[in-house]
């Protein structure tokens, strides 16, 4: 598939399990396109962000890609808000180790594949679109993307003013 002349594969994913207290949710594999790739997993999670993180953007949802034995150790990106309703960006990233770590003691990260995650209204099913290997640095070409790409439901682009 793609937007512009950008490919990006696309998965489907249903709604499996809640937690009792509904900030996470957890979803199952539903349709695999023919030209995935490893970045996607049969089950991934959504969990709201509870604020206490080091990023200097501020997300809505964090998503994990269950490639671990242990939810902590995944692969995970945060989900920023977008123009559009039930739509969200993130990137996943690779992990630069070099003598230096950030203030946490961790590894330092590098943005380098571009996701765009659209929930249906319900929330039952999640499509996640991963362009592999592209990530776009500037927030208007990232506005211009989320603008052209092909959604599946219904999500009319809101413009946004500015002051």
């Amino acid at each position: 598939m793609k937007t512009g002349n950008l490919k990006y594969t696309r998965n489907f994913y249903d709604l499996d399990t809640i937690s009792i207290d509904k900030e996470k949710r957890v979803y199952k594999i539903k349709y695999r396109s023919e030209h995935t790739n490893e970045l996607f997993t049969n089950i991934v999670k959504v969990e709201k962000d509870n604020g206490f993180h080091d990023r200097s953007r501020f997300f809505e949802y964090w998503l994990l890609f269950r490639d671990d034995t242990n939810w902590h150790r995944c692969t995970k990106t945060g989900l920023a808000n977008t123009n559009k309703r039930f739509v969200f960006e993130g990137n996943i990233s690779e992990l630069v180790i070099l003598n230096t770590k950030t203030l946490k003691g961790k590894d330092w990260e590098n943005p380098k594949h571009f996701v765009i995650v659209q929930f249906s209204k319900d929330s039952q099913t999640l499509i996640i679109d991963i362009f592999k290997d592209f990530y776009p640095h500037k927030p208007e070409l990232i506005n211009l993307i989320i603008k052209d790409h092909n959604f599946i439901f219904n999500t009319p682009y809101l413009e946004v003013k500015t002051a």
